[in-house]
């Protein structure tokens, strides 16, 4: 059996760094793993409301793992910012080409045993509709938290933009998605506490 460069690519997300345009002042969702396992369990979590609060039939741990392995592409591309990838409908064919590309290379790097079961995970092209909704969200979400920690914590006028598209965003996936507005009635006000906090309410 050949051997498998896989790990390589999972592996090297922690040298992407997100927000590479930006002037960073929090160090809160900038490389490319911990992004991946934010958008992992705000996916599992919005999944979860979904099936129990509003009736749909996500596998909830399949679309963990859609989270988690989501941006596989830019381990060896890089991030680019959404200004950029989004910046007119011939550009964005051009790039979202590139990453399926790039998503296939990764998944082949897999033994033959194991391709099938994680391309379905790595090509985001093959992901259903539902469960890409979800991932969305779950992404644009992690996104706004790290702008608002920028902008409300660290007074950071450089993520003022990106805050306020990402905040339309998020009010969009509200309006259509009602677990998404659910999640953040119960998750908004405790993303930031403090560890100090986190104990005394532990206590109660």
């Amino acid at each position: 059996m050949s051997k498998s460069n896989f790990l390589a690519w999972i592996y090297r997300q922690r040298f992407i760094k997100r927000w590479n345009r930006n002037d960073n002042l929090v160090q809160t969702d900038i490389d490319l793993h911990s992004h991946c396992l934010n958008v992992s369990v705000i996916a599992h979590l919005l999944a979860e409301t979904d099936n129990r609060l509003f009736g749909a039939e996500h596998n909830c741990e399949r679309v963990a793992l859609l989270g988690l392995y989501h941006e596989c592409a830019e381990g060896v591309s890089g991030d680019l910012a959404s200004p950029v990838k989004y910046a007119t409908p011939a550009i964005t064919k051009e790039i979202k080409a590139f990453e399926d590309e790039i998503e296939r290379m990764c998944a082949n790097s897999l033994p033959e045993p194991l391709k099938d079961v994680f391309s379905a995970f790595i090509i985001q092209k093959d992901v259903p509709d539902a469960d890409k909704a979800i991932i969305k969200a779950a992404d644009d979400l992690a996104a706004w938290y790290k702008c608002r920690e920028e902008v409300e914590k660290a007074k950071n006028s450089d993520f003022a933009d990106a805050l306020k598209n990402l905040s339309a965003k998020i009010e969009k996936h509200a309006s259509t998605m009602p677990c998404v507005q659910w999640f953040i009635d119960n998750f908004n006000e405790g993303w930031i506490k403090t560890i100090d906090a986190l104990m005394d309410d532990a206590k109660h």
